[in-house]
């Protein structure tokens, strides 16, 4: 049984790659989820005056949850077990590193659906994460 790695964002992306889990899983066990949401880290000082690093925090994570909540919703609606994690950081380099801690077999993670050319402009989650991660990457467009 597998242990896999979704990151969201909270896009409908995001949410496909969950529901292809979900049928994948039919034929290919999962013993455990775990959802990542990656934010874009925020300082005081450099994004207004007034807001602490609580304030911040606060911010984070309440994006956060917002992120998680129709992939958890799904998950649990399917009784697949899961965890979920907000973390802070650089989006690729944290999802691989996340995939490293929770020795995931692999990742799921939507794709945004850019054509090669627009990718090549504005470069991708899912293609640094493809030339990061030792592990198998499955994107669901």
């Amino acid at each position: 049984m597998k242990r896999i790695l979704i990151p969201v964002d909270g896009s409908t992306h995001a949410v496909h790659a969950v529901r292809a889990l979900l049928q994948a899983r039919r034929y290919d066990p999962v013993e455990r989820v775990e959802l990542l949401t990656v934010q874009i880290p925020l300082q005081a000082g450099k994004i207004g005056r007034g807001l602490s690093q609580a304030d911040i925090d606060t911010y984070h994570r309440e994006e956060g949850d917002a992120a998680l909540r129709e992939a958890s919703a799904l998950l649990a609606a399917e009784g697949v077990p899961f965890g979920e994690r907000v973390e802070i950081g650089a989006p690729a380099e944290t999802i691989v590193r996340v995939a490293d801690e929770i020795d995931a077999d692999e990742i799921y993670m939507g794709t945004r659906g850019l054509g090669s050319v627009a990718a090549l402009f504005m470069g991708s989650v899912a293609t640094r994460v493809l030339h990061l991660a030792s592990l198998p990457v499955t994107l669901v467009k």
